[in-house]
């Protein structure tokens, strides 16, 4: 007989479980931090408590239910390799309710979630940053690597403070060799202002891949954008976007460039699209800095320098 409901061993299928591993639970409206939140009927009411109690190195769990909401009094650093965090509920790609948001008191949290481990599982829920707060501008930063994300929406912006210059709901920064599979980044009901990023590529971004994803931007200003490049360093050899959508509410504002791309880029740093569509932008790049490629329409041609040009009907 099984020792968890079969929602639980759905979620926890495909986590690299070992015999040494530690499952903990975490329900925020039913938990108690003295409990010992090994048993999914006595779990634990904060992530923090619960990864407290997990061991680098040994493929420990945290798993949240879709009770209520998990408010995070303090930003938080996921700084235990292999040790994993997934949510119970429908598999929904947007706003999960497995959810995790920013305490509204809560200041200076930027980022909210740091995910400095490598080899980590996350998946199927949702990280919301949405406070009165200009000092929480980044959601959620990765600078680990070969992590793994499905199916998590990482929601930054949720706020018209927040949704300005140095905003992002996602920051790679230093980060190589994760894969993000139908996550969503960014959200669509705030307007984003000038700078405000879905994506934010830093410190020599690396080999990582989104497949299946979906950028979704609500533009205030056309200076917004899906993904920025912080730097002529911000990335390095490839990073890939496949099969993914890159949306801007049509709202007449459009994105006078999808993705900010600095001068004083080249080989070996590219940013390669397979069969990507976008909505609400009037160019890919606007600047053709010869660092962004792929397959939906011509490569070469006049004003394009190597960079693609969004497909019109």
């Amino acid at each position: 007989m099984s020792l968890y409901p079969k929602a639980i061993e759905a979620v926890l299928a495909g986590i690299p479980i070992g015999y040494n591993s530690n499952i903990y639970f975490v329900d925020s409206a039913n938990g108690d931090d003295s409990n010992l939140g090994d048993r999914w009927q006595k779990p634990l009411a904060t992530i923090a408590a619960a990864f407290a109690k997990c061991v680098a190195n040994q493929n420990d769990v945290v798993v949240l239910t879709n009770v209520a909401s998990n408010t995070l009094s303090a930003a938080l650093d996921w700084n235990k390799n292999y040790t994993h965090l997934v949510g119970i509920g429908a598999p929904t790609m947007v706003a999960q309710r497995s959810r995790i948001f920013q305490l509204s008191t809560l200041t200076g949290a930027s980022p909210l979630l740091t995910i400095s481990a490598s080899g980590c599982v996350f998946k199927n829920f949702y990280i919301f940053q949405g406070v009165d707060d200009a000092t929480s501008l980044i959601n959620v930063s990765v600078t680990g690597g070969r992590n793994y994300f499905e199916n998590v929406h990482f929601a930054g912006g949720g706020h018209a403070t927040q949704a300005i210059n140095g905003g992002a709901s996602l920051k790679l920064d230093g980060a190589e060799e994760n894969t993000f599979v139908d996550c969503t980044i960014g959200v669509d009901t705030v307007a984003a202002a000038t700078g405000m990023v879905n994506l934010l590529m830093d410190g020599e971004a690396h080999r990582n891949i989104f497949k299946g994803c979906h950028f979704s931007l609500y533009a205030g200003n056309a200076g917004a954008a899906w993904v920025e490049v912080a730097d002529a360093t911000g990335i390095d050899r490839y990073n890939i976007f496949w099969d993914c959508i890159f949306t801007n509410t049509v709202t007449g504002t459009a994105l006078t460039s999808g993705f900010v791309i600095p001068a004083g880029m080249g080989a070996p740093r590219r940013l390669v699209l397979k069969d990507c569509v976008s909505l609400g932008a009037a160019k890919w790049d606007a600047n053709d800095r010869d660092v962004l490629f792929g397959n939906m329409d011509a490569v070469t041609g006049a004003d394009l320098s190597g960079a693609l040009v969004e497909m019109v009907t």
